[in-house]
């Protein structure tokens, strides 16, 4: 009997050694895996204030806090922005995350390439969060990426207020 199982185990052995060596298909899907830095640290974002566009940006527990306080009547005055992200060519994406805001007021949701002419890539949302945080996610197509040097974020110069940004991922979807 003994002889019996140890030959069965030569047998099996070198298929599971191959079947584990097999390399997945070329045009596999990568695993989902979030592109952003964490959402609640300063440093993970670019904020930029343009003319006489004012604001500010702080952090609050688990959530990234970005605080309008002059607007100019053009909303790309204040925003802030995730960089360096190698999002693909007409590959689909989701991004998700929690907001609120304790005042009404509108922004964007954009993808652009981080450079001139920073044209959109396929991601344009108006958002109006509550004053409860609330889960919000975006689908879209990557269009017209530039490799390594796109970005993600929120145009913020509509209103005057703050927003509360927690838990940001972006994932490739399957």
């Amino acid at each position: 009997m003994r002889t019996i199982l140890t030959a069965g185990i030569w047998l099996v052995l070198p298929v599971l050694v191959l079947a584990a060596d097999e390399e997945p298909p070329k045009d596999a899907a990568p695993p989902e895996r979030n592109q952003l830095k964490p959402t609640n640290e300063i440093e993970s974002w670019v904020f930029e204030l343009t003319d006489e566009g004012d604001g500010e940006v702080a952090v609050d527990g688990d959530a990234i806090v970005f605080k309008t306080t002059k607007t100019t009547g053009t909303d790309w005055h204040v925003q802030a922005y995730q960089t360096g992200l190698d999002l693909r060519e007409g590959k689909d994406y989701v991004v998700r995350f929690k907001m609120k805001s304790p005042q009404e007021v509108t922004l964007l949701l954009v993808g652009q390439i981080h450079e001139p002419d920073w044209h959109e890539i396929g991601l344009h949302q108006d958002i109006q969060p509550t004053k409860e945080f609330e889960d919000y996610e975006f689908e879209f197509t990557a269009t017209d990426t530039v490799q390594g040097n796109n970005r993600i974020g929120f145009v913020l110069g509509i209103d005057e207020g703050e927003v509360h940004v927690k838990d940001m991922t972006l994932t490739r979807k399957e």
